[in-house]
């Protein structure tokens, strides 16, 4: 009785984490195509998990790239550099260009109210 239990809590999760992940994907995909319509559309549905999805979305390059730097500098130069390269520099300004684009549009939509 427990295991059917399991068993069907388990399909839901897939179907949900599903549902999401198609969600996910076309709303990445319309925040390009256009990304007025597409943040309009979650704001009125409030549709929150989706704004946090494209919110981490957004701000998952920075974790790990510096999740990374800090693994790799410690396993390779026992510590942290005072200096990071160029690198870091080209992924700050990729970060902070599309933490601006999606900035945007939100302020945009909010505004419009």
């Amino acid at each position: 009785m427990i295991e059917k239990r399991f068993k069907k809590i388990g399909k839901l999760i897939i179907l949900i984490v599903v549902r999401q992940l198609v969600l996910l994907g076309k709303n990445i995909y319309h925040l390009f195509d256009s990304p007025f319509l597409t943040i309009k559309k979650m704001w009125k549905k409030k549709d929150k998990s989706q704004i946090f999805l494209i919110s981490i979305l957004v701000l998952s390059p920075a974790i790990v790239y510096t999740g990374a730097r800090v693994v790799w500098d410690s396993y390779k130069y026992g510590g942290l550099l005072k200096s990071v390269g160029s690198v870091f520099a080209v992924a700050f300004w990729v970060e902070l260009l599309l933490l601006g684009y999606v900035t945007y549009w939100f302020l945009k939509v909010i505004r419009k109210k």
